[in-house]
């Protein structure tokens, strides 16, 4: 029997990479966008009805996500087993383990994480910033999406400016996770960023680059799901719990 993997677009390049260069031929897939993370109880209503869709020909679902700010927590499925990584977020799956997380947090917990599949398509604030302010050119087009052009909501200058430093007047960091497959292009619109933050923050902000590890993804993709703490198994008719995630 085959797998289905649920996906969140940001790692959708991750687990297709995967997939072509082990020949893994019993996984398909379902991605999301990764703009209902900004609405956990969306996120949860959204995924619950893919999952729905699912037939009973898949002996398991694959979940591409954390706990996520509990927007995965309740879901279920009536005939498939579901696995999920053991993580908060997505940042230990770009990492390669959650130790390698809390390593990096350790050094600076107000440190925000960028990725290749995180520029490209998320939704961190300076791009927020740049769509609200009417500056998509500065965005490769390719990067875009429909509801990015055409259906986001517009600010002048100013205001746009006082939101994007209120969403990240904590961080003191940025590091950009490198799993070989960062180019000029990335790195480019992470310096781009950081300068908008120098600016607007009054202040330097740290940058590293670090590199990462596939290895978490290529588990979960690979169905190398060993009972040990890096995975949640939930059976048929189950539902994920919150607690699941720190026992």
């Amino acid at each position: 029997m085959k797998n289905i993997a649920v996906v969140c677009d940001v790692m959708k390049n991750d687990f297709l990479g995967i997939v072509k260069s082990r020949n893994i031929n019993n996984l398909d897939f379902i991605f999301m966008e990764q703009q209902l993370h900004n609405t956990p109880d969306i996120m949860r209503q959204k995924l619950q009805e893919e999952i729905d869709k699912i037939d009973n020909s898949y002996r398991n679902i694959i979940l591409g996500y954390g706990l996520c700010s509990n927007g995965v927590a309740g879901l279920t499925s009536e005939s498939s087993g579901i696995i999920i990584p053991k993580v908060d977020d997505c940042i230990s799956l770009f990492l390669g383990s959650k130790e390698k997380y809390l390593e990096e947090f350790k050094k600076d917990p107000a440190t925000y994480y960028l990725c290749k599949g995180w520029i490209e398509y998320g939704g961190d604030p300076y791009r927020g910033y740049l769509l609200w302010t009417g500056k998509e050119d500065k965005i490769p087009r390719e990067w875009l999406r429909g509801k990015e052009r055409y259906g986001l909501r517009k600010y002048d200058e100013k205001t746009a400016r006082i939101l994007v430093a209120e969403l990240l007047k904590n961080y003191k960091r940025i590091v950009l996770i490198n799993n070989n497959n960062i180019e000029e292009i990335h790195r480019k619109y992470v310096n781009d960023m950081i300068t908008f933050l120098n600016e607007i923050l009054d202040r330097q902000m740290i940058f590293e680059e670090i590199e990462g590890s596939s290895s978490y993804i290529e588990k979960l993709a690979s169905g190398y799901w060993k009972p040990d703490n890096n995975f949640i198994r939930i059976n048929p008719k189950e539902k994920i719990l919150q607690e699941y995630f720190f026992k």
